[in-house]
């Protein structure tokens, strides 16, 4: 891919196109990766207008399989009937291709957690105007006969342009029968809706319900039916015990309606789009009636970094200064704070205008920022930076214009924030002499992934990591694992002992047990898990009022500050002397920080360097040689499998968790669907080996994924071994070599990968 040289890093939000993916895709010059899941890859691309939008692809091993090709046109078709402000629109599509497609816009923005968490809760007419922007959206969906099904703050992004809908992955046209609806069951624990977790079929008003919930988010900053675990918040929404304190008493009443544990008794979305509308524009068409507002009130939303110019800079196609004077983005119209656009579309960013211009009180018409009235760099303190747009080849220029220690210190935490991932070691001694715990940080903003290698979760654990919102926590297999056998299984047939190959010693993931979850009693959001960890003290010590140049030291500054440590799974804060350096850039190189009993050093080996997050199982097979076990992972649902080899018809409920990153809990759920009943789709799975009466067995799904199910016996009271079955975890994997023996055994020669994707944790 060419690429201009002096645009080192792919813009934000996107990384690097990998060797096998394509330059094109039908018309669409592809620039970047947006993300990549179990089921394909997502692609930032320029269309021929020079406008942003998203690809979506299968991969090619899906597109194979009828069934795949069938759910992907099942999405494009729900994209295809909806037509609202409030959601993403679909523009081509190509469902017959040997790699199946479809183009929609790129949303710039933050989700609504992000920003709420970066920026504080909406207010008054901005928050108004949010609320029928989505209410808007899912009026649209449903007038269209469609139900999203997941609506959360992870499908919502807050753009320049107004709130947008996005994610339609498991939309089904309203009234599906159940036997025709393979994501049944499927929904956010804190965000589907009651009757979901009682069985019943999504439909608009558990749309409704997650509006709500939305709403409240917004308004308060916190999730009304709070954190923790899975199963508590399930509590929770069952019974309606909701935390609302906060939102507007004009918001109020719809907002409670909306969560009524009845579906009966909430409103409608028309309904709310109508109760939402001032009565003076209730006789406009809704569409422009929204676009007024949203001119009028959606301010101080910036574009997350996102900037066409440096898309076309990346591919080497156009210069910024062409991009900005020639208009080819299509005419869409922005303005720098935010305002909504009057022509174009919702996937442009409103950073479309003026992407060169700069002014010396820090504003910008455009570019990276896109209007700092809501940036992070707008809170750092008066004029601390001017953000000069795009300059040539699509940098974003930062002009200190203060010199003053403390806006020096803001800025150098801007940097790092505004950055496309940073990579530092941490290591904190206790002033009594004792032993230094070590820790690295790493943080990627594709992905939106931060990552602590390290006992922070408390002894036994290697790393705890946030990816796309949701927390993870790993131990080594010696930990944490009970292996089920360390050298090949042995299977009996007929008295003859036949071997089974499984690769290199040692490598034999699906003959153990899965991993054994952490205790209940740790209790932490993925939200603590962000840049603000390494950021949060030098924001501190810049708004203390006490930072001071340290005499004799070039670029050090120092003052008091709070530092925030994680000590076993617990957000510890205390009170801290902070001294930190800066390099000629201002970006900071080191931060000391002395607090009662510790010593702690931050030193940052990488900023901006488009540090790429895999898969932490994945650097840990490379480097200590058996990888770390998933000790929490999303709960994704329960599967109810046979349990005791003597009696076929007892059960055991067990949780399933998505262990592996490139594994949503919709795939989770829908592999251990096919394990609990195999008939549901027999074409996406084969035996890869497997033992007269049941003593086991690995089968593979969708040609990617290998699940184990064993044996071990278990003494009754009586004193009598009775066999029970274990469900093992589900690798990755590779069939090199089948042997079929007979219609009874199988065997086969098999290369796993060294991600678990997916565990089975049987409850009590």
């Amino acid at each position: 891919m060419s690429t201009s040289p002096m645009l080192a890093q792919p813009p934000v939000g996107l990384s690097p196109l990998k060797e096998d993916d394509p330059t094109d895709i039908g018309l669409y010059r592809l620039v970047g990766r947006i993300g990549a899941g179990g089921m394909g890859a997502v692609y930032g691309a320029l269309d021929t207008y020079g406008r942003c939008v998203a690809v979506k692809t299968v991969h090619a091993r899906f597109a194979r399989r009828p069934e795949f090709r069938e759910a992907f046109a099942h999405e494009v078709a729900m994209l295809a009937r909806v037509d609202g402000v409030g959601t993403a629109r679909l523009h081509a599509h190509d469902t017959e291709a040997e790699v199946p497609w479809l183009a929609f816009d790129h949303v710039p923005g933050r989700d609504l957690r992000a920003h709420v968490r970066e920026f504080g809760p909406l207010e008054g007419e901005m928050l108004r105007v949010f609320a029928l922007g989505m209410a808007e959206g899912l009026a649209a969906l449903h007038a269209a006969g469609v139900v999203h099904r997941d609506v959360k703050p992870a499908n919502v992004i807050l753009s320049p342009d107004g709130p947008k809908i996005v994610d339609f992955g498991i939309a089904t046209p309203i009234g599906t029968e159940r036997s025709d609806d393979a994501f049944a069951d499927h929904g956010t624990p804190g965000w589907a809706a009651p009757e979901r977790h009682a069985g019943a079929i999504a439909d608009s008003a558990a749309d409704v319900f997650a509006w709500g919930a939305l709403v409240a988010m917004a308004a308060t900053g916190r999730q009304p039916f709070g954190k923790g675990e899975t199963k508590e918040r399930i509590r929770r929404v069952c019974a309606g015990e909701y935390e609302i304190d906060g939102v507007p008493e004009d918001l109020l009443p719809l907002v409670e309606g909306a969560l009524s544990m009845e579906p009966g008794e909430r409103p409608g979305a028309a309904d709310l789009v109508r109760a939402l509308l001032p009565e003076e524009r209730r006789d406009e068409e809704v569409g422009r009636a929204l676009r007024r507002m949203l001119g009028d009130y959606w301010r101080g939303v910036d574009a997350a970094g996102h900037d066409p110019a440096r898309w076309a800079a990346w591919l080497g196609g156009a210069s910024a200064t062409a991009l900005g004077a020639t208009g080819i983005l299509g005419g869409a119209v922005g303005t720098g704070t935010g305002g909504a656009a009057t022509g174009g579309i919702a996937g442009s960013s409103a950073a479309a205008s003026g992407t060169t211009g700069a002014t010396a009180s820090g504003s910008s018409s455009g570019g990276v920022l896109g209007g700092l009235a809501g940036s992070k760099a707008a809170m750092i303190g008066a004029g601390a930076l001017a953000a000069a747009g795009v300059a040539a080849g699509g940098f974003v220029v930062y002009d200190l214009v203060s010199d003053s220690p403390a806006d020096l210190v803001a800025s150098a935490a801007t940097v790092v924030e505004e950055s496309a991932g940073f990579t530092a070691t941490v290591e904190r001694t206790p002033v009594d002499g004792g032993e230094t715990v070590t820790e690295e940080y790493l943080y990627s903003a594709d992905g939106e992934s931060f990552l602590i290698r390290g006992a922070a979760m408390g002894p036994g654990t290697t790393a705890v990591a946030s990816h796309q919102g949701e927390l993870y926590v790993y131990a080594s297999h010696e930990e944490d694992l009970g292996l089920w056998q360390d050298s090949p299984q042995e299977l009996w047939t007929d008295g003859e002992s036949i071997s089974l190959d499984f690769g290199e010693e040692g490598d034999h993931g699906l003959w153990r047990n899965s991993s054994r979850p952490l205790g209940s009693d740790v209790e932490m959001s993925a939200e603590i898990l962000s840049p603000a960890l390494v950021t949060g003290p030098l924001r501190t010590l810049a708004g203390s009022g006490e930072v001071e140049a340290v005499e004799g030291r070039e670029r050090v500054y120092e003052g008091s500050t709070v530092l925030e440590l994680l000590e076993a799974g617990e957000l510890v804060e205390r009170e801290a002397t902070g001294r930190v350096g800066l390099d000629e850039e201002g970006a900071p190189i080191w931060v000391e920080y002395m607090s009662d009993g510790w010593e702690t050093r931050v030193d940052f080996e990488e900023i901006g360097g488009g540090v790429v997050l895999e898969d932490p199982q994945v650097w840990a097979a490379e480097n200590d040689g058996f990888g770390w076990a998933v000790v929490r992972a999303p709960i994704c649902g329960t599967v109810r499998l046979p349990g005791w080899a003597a009696d076929r018809d007892a059960e055991k409920v067990w949780d399933v968790q998505a262990s592996g990153w490139d594994v949503d809990c919709d795939y989770a759920m829908e592999v251990a669907a096919l394990r609990e009943d195999s008939s549901r789709d027999p074409e996406r799975f084969e035996g890869l080996h497997g033992a007269r009466g049941g003593m086991g067995g690995i089968t593979q799904y969708d040609g990617r994924v290998a699940c184990g199910l064993f044996w071990e016996s278990v003494i009754d009271d009586d004193g009598f071994s009775i066999p029970s079955y274990a469900y093992g975890p589900c690798q990755e994997s590779e069939v090199l070599s089948r042997e079929d023996l007979s219609e009874f055994y199988t065997v086969s020669e098999v290369e796993f990968g060294p991600v678990t994707l997916i565990d089975f944790h049987q409850r009590a």
